[in-house]
């Protein structure tokens, strides 16, 4: 049965009190009585826990986005190839038609068709990057799903380090688990 709505916002406000308090480096000793867990573990377990879920739900929403661009891009290319197949005249700027003057009949305009070849070429390449079809390349800033995966294992023994450095320092914290 789903929790009520007013159990989750205050859990939710809870878990953003929570991780404010990491950020500023607090120690779980120091704040989980304020937050209502058990024990200082118990606070440590929902903040991994909250991260963790954060990081699923990125990967959700990233994987929602790669979809709808790819729906979009998929209708573009159609519409590129409807101007590809198309016969295009080349007309006068008053409007007139232009004939060849060999043979009399209308001049076609390779243009219009270029111009849709290129667009094609454009959408190809952006589909490949998303479907991950090219060949890696490093980008600052750009995390893929192991990357992140990593950098949570990091970031989990980093605070575990921390947590033992505050148990030194006359803190009772439990390590994370």
């Amino acid at each position: 049965m789903p929790r009520p709505r007013a159990e989750r916002a205050a859990t939710a406000d809870r878990r953003a009190k929570l991780v404010e308090y990491r950020r500023r480096k607090v120690p779980y000793s120091q704040i989980y009585e304020e937050l209502g867990y058990a024990n200082a573990n118990a606070a440590s377990k929902d903040f991994y826990r909250t991260l963790e879920e954060n990081i699923a739900g990125l990967r959700i929403g990233v994987e929602v986005y790669r979809e709808e661009q790819l729906a979009e891009l998929e209708h573009l290319a159609e519409e590129a190839h409807v101007v590809m197949r198309a016969r295009h005249y080349v007309i006068t700027p008053g409007g007139r038609l232009v004939e060849d003057p060999e043979t009399g009949q209308p001049l076609l305009d390779p243009g219009p068709k270029l111009a849709a070849m290129d667009r094609l070429v454009k959408i190809g390449d952006r589909v490949a990057k998303l479907r991950g079809l090219d060949a890696a390349t490093r980008i600052e800033g750009v995390f893929t799903v192991d990357a992140l995966d990593h950098a949570l294992i990091e970031a989990r023994e980093q605070l575990a380090a921390i947590e033992a450095q505050d148990s030194e320092d006359g803190g009772a914290e439990s390590p994370p688990g």
